[in-house]
């Protein structure tokens, strides 16, 4: 084997340009999900939720449930925001609420938010939903849109600070293992 002489500005020139390779920024920098659920067996304020959605979140994708067995089927599309009424009367008779819902998604999507939204001020409700993993709750009325507006911004907050440490996080990995490679190969 022939040594070779180690040229530390061909190697920060290769690495620049792997890094400006597009595939492998999309693999170091991931990018959050883009898909909003809104689940509520009452179809006219499911329509009105998901007029007030887009209006909001302009870019994001909203799929529409009326139970939670048919927002469960699309769980794998892993949401970044449910917004489910407590109270699904469901389909059938074997329906299952919004509290078994809230509990499955979790189960399934961890990462996902849920703000819970029901008819009831009652603070059973609210602490169980946040004892279930619920972002917050929202109480169906005349300033529910405002306080959905309120809520679905915080959400926003919370994944932009958590994307941001993410992002920090990979870029930190990458650098320690690109100075290792190059204390390697000048050794």
């Amino acid at each position: 084997m022939i040594p070779t002489k180690f040229n530390a500005n061909l190697f920060i020139y290769s690495m620049r340009s792997a890094l400006s390779n597009k595939k492998i920024k999309d693999f170091i920098v991931s990018t959050r999900n883009d898909y909003v659920f809104l689940v509520d067996d009452n179809l006219v304020y499911l329509t009105m939720m998901q007029e007030e959605i887009k209006k909001f979140l302009p870019n994001s994708r909203i799929l529409s449930f009326t139970s939670g067995e048919s927002c469960l089927e699309k769980i794998d599309l892993h949401p970044f925001l449910i917004l489910l009424d407590f109270d699904l009367s469901g389909e059938s008779k074997n329906s299952i609420n919004g509290m078994k819902t809230l509990r499955e998604i979790k189960h399934k999507s961890p990462n996902t938010e849920v703000v819970m939204l029901s008819g009831v001020d009652n603070l059973k409700i609210v602490v169980n939903s946040m004892k279930f993993g619920a972002f917050d709750y929202v109480v169906k009325g005349e300033h529910a849109m405002n306080n959905l507006r309120s809520k679905i911004g915080h959400v926003v907050r919370k994944l932009r600070i958590r994307d941001g440490r993410a992002e920090k996080n990979q870029f930190n990995w990458l650098f320690k293992w690109i100075t290792i490679l190059v204390l390697l190969v000048v050794i």
